[in-house]
């Protein structure tokens, strides 16, 4: 009898030993790229709906969108998430066509749908004591290819050379590349002084195969740019830090990029 109970004891202990350990949920994340289908504003006992045409990109890490409204205004957001859980969500902004680079952070509330997902910001704004809600539904783009290139970077320098010239260009660009698409906003001088600016953005597909970078601009506040096609020629240093090179029969244009963590 007892060497039958110590062998149970035993068979116990071996089979708890083979046990699996438990598997841990995947993380949590926002990442893909999204179409504004509807945006409204509800504050005073009344609702409010804006008129725009905005992209959203998120990686795992960073986001950024870029919007433009029936009067040319250009709107942007770049800046950092986390997911508090999956229908709660905290975006601290880096830089925007309204705040520039001052801090900014925001409380999304997520509903997730067959075709995307809603995000609530209860407290949006609040203006002669009433409060304002901003909820926006979004449609999923589907993805393709993982490069890379896929993550936020900042525009570390950029100047074009014409013959013996080199003009600094004094760049305030961020890029943001994930999964074929890619976005980048800016703010940039309008006069030679350099004292009236101008937001910017451009949104499109991209692909890179070896040291090629293939973009082309689906929606852009530059209409120079909607639906051409770029070969860029990009040269890596390490995996955070980047260079492109476009050369024309009058000038080249170079700029650096440098990988936000």
């Amino acid at each position: 009898m007892k060497k039958i109970m110590i062998a149970a004891v035993l068979l116990i202990f071996a089979m708890a030993g083979c046990k699996q350990p438990e598997k841990s949920a995947p993380p949590v994340t926002q990442a893909g790229v999204y179409k504004l289908e509807k945006q409204m504003v509800s504050g005073g006992g009344k609702d409010t709906v804006y008129q725009r045409v905005q992209r959203k990109i998120y990686t795992d890490d960073h986001f950024m969108y870029a919007a433009i409204t029936p009067d040319s205004s250009v709107g942007f957001g770049v800046g950092s998430y986390k997911m508090d859980s999956v229908n709660k969500m905290t975006e601290q902004n880096i830089y925007s066509s309204r705040l520039l680079d001052s801090a900014g952070k925001f409380n999304l509330e997520i509903s997730r749908t067959s075709r995307g997902y809603t995000q609530v910001i209860p407290d949006i704004a609040k203006v002669r004591d009433v409060s304002y809600k901003m909820v926006e539904d979004y449609t999923t783009i589907a993805p393709k290819d993982t490069t890379a290139l896929d993550g936020l970077w900042k525009m570390e320098a950029a100047y074009i050379v014409t013959g013996k010239d080199t003009v600094d260009l004094k760049p305030a660009q961020y890029k943001i590349f994930q999964k074929g698409y890619f976005m980048f906003v800016h703010r940039y001088p309008i006069d030679k002084a350099g004292k009236k600016f101008k937001n910017g953005f451009g949104y499109g597909v991209f692909s890179l195969r070896n040291d090629t970078l293939r973009e082309e601009d689906e929606l852009s506040s530059h209409a120079q740019l909607l639906n051409k096609k770029f070969a860029i020629k990009i040269t890596f240093k390490g995996n955070d830090e980047y260079s492109q090179v476009i050369t024309d029969s009058v000038q080249k244009s170079v700029e650096i990029y440098r990988r936000i963590r």
